[in-house]
């Protein structure tokens, strides 16, 4: 398959990796961290833009610290705006407070820019992102080292935009699509870590196998995920915890059911 190839040489051939996920609650979120594993087994450096990892996908994370996120940020005035003579900020237990002092001009919040400067990547890889300008419009300005880089783009979207360098866009959940993938960058990439992400998602894309469309080959896979290191009950127990069980209220006593009734 063509842009199968292609997106093995644009990985094979890229340093720096961005990954980015479209929904944080949904499947394109284990699928990112599938990625972020294998990318990271493979020696690349790898940055996965996320604001957080929701509380039920924390278990697929030995510690939030593993996940490296840009932190480099800036915060630009133009100099034809004001000209800033002096910056010193004051730095608390609840806050931090950046204190500027101006030389000439009149500063607006509207003339403030904030953004983040990393190392520019080789390559981006969305998960899920149907129209990459559209759904990250709000995030470009503050991502700007992220424009005109090479993409993989990875969906199951029939409409999805096709932006990618190379696309590889199927009506399956993104689970299978990222196990093509990893498996075509080489053999046993599919860690434990990799196979409980990868089997995350499945849960997620096929309503944790209740959905009656659930091909039998889904079935094979989760197999096939478990004899890999999958923990199957434990995904269970964060997607699907059990609701505490209720306490039974005390009876009342007889001398206040007479007064209700009185």
């Amino acid at each position: 398959m063509e842009a199968m190839q292609d997106i093995i040489q644009l990985i094979n051939n890229s340093k720096n990796i961005c990954i980015i996920p479209s929904d944080l609650e949904g499947e394109s979120a284990p699928g990112a961290l599938a990625f972020f594993y294998t990318l990271k087994e493979l020696g690349k450096n790898v940055n996965l833009i996320a604001d957080s990892i929701p509380q039920k996908f924390q278990f697929l994370v030995p510690s939030l610290d593993f996940i490296s996120t840009p932190k480099n940020f800036v915060i630009s005035i133009p100099q034809e705006v004001a000209n800033i003579s002096q910056v010193y900020y004051e730095k608390s237990e609840s806050n931090l407070k950046i204190h500027l002092t101006l030389d000439r001009g009149n500063l607006k919040k509207d003339q403030i820019a904030f953004y983040f400067s990393e190392t520019r990547p080789d390559l981006i890889i969305t998960l899920g992102v149907q129209d990459f300008h559209k759904q990250l419009s709000e995030q470009l300005d503050s991502f700007g080292f992220l424009l005109d880089v090479p993409i993989v783009n990875v969906d199951n979207h029939p409409e999805n935009k096709l932006f990618g360098t190379a696309n590889m866009v199927e009506q399956k959940s993104l689970a299978e699509i990222n196990l093509q993938i990893i498996n075509s960058l080489g053999d046993n990439l599919v860690k434990q870590n990799v196979a409980n992400s990868l089997l995350t998602g499945l849960s997620i894309a096929h309503e944790n196998f209740q959905n009656p469309g659930t091909r039998p080959e889904i079935f094979e896979l989760c197999a096939s995920l478990m004899k890999q290191g999958a923990d199957r009950q434990q995904i269970l127990e964060n997607l699907y915890p059990k609701p505490a069980p209720k306490t039974q209220e005390a009876p009342l006593h007889e001398e206040k059911i007479i007064h209700a009734m009185s």
